[in-house]
């Protein structure tokens, strides 16, 4: 019996790119908030969701509009740190000026992804909510992207 093939998804995609950015790793992405705080306090994290957007059924261009969060927050202080989260937006508002398409391995994924432009659409701006002493910066990330196929040996 042969495992089933695991396309490429929007969030796989967007969470490796990120991952890719400078000052960025792959344990400070996900899909959801970690809940251990220590994890990612010193650091931030970045969460993704997919918000919006478009496909191109004839050869697969993936337009996804990702809604991108940066957190951040300070353990033993009530005073949510707004510039810590606002400089991890900006870091991945400056992560879309590169004009070269990006490769993007997804080991959980079986096949891997080009990301051919990245933009956002309007500005990196605060998001209010319930959200305690956490600093939220919202984002909406477009990302046009194709899933290419691994090598085999």
């Amino acid at each position: 019996m042969t495992a089933p093939f695991l396309y490429a998804s929007d969030e796989a995609v967007t969470m490796a790119w990120l991952a890719q950015l400078s000052g960025f790793t792959a344990g400070m992405v996900g899909e959801t908030l970690p809940r251990d705080i220590s994890t990612w306090a010193a650091s931030g994290f970045l969460t993704v969701a997919v918000a919006g957007g478009d496909t191109v059924p004839e050869y697969r261009l993936e337009s996804p509009v990702m809604d991108v969060r940066a957190w951040a927050m300070t353990p033993g202080t009530d005073a949510p740190p707004w510039n810590k989260a606002r400089n991890l937006a900006l870091s991945v508002q400056a992560g879309t000026y590169r004009l070269e398409p990006w490769f993007v391995p997804l080991p959980a994924c079986s096949e891997n992804a080009v990301v051919k432009t990245a933009y956002l659409l309007g500005k990196p701006r605060r998001a209010y909510g319930d959200f305690g002493d956490y600093a939220v910066y919202a984002l909406d990330l477009v990302l046009h992207w194709v899933p290419v196929a691994k090598s085999t040996p």
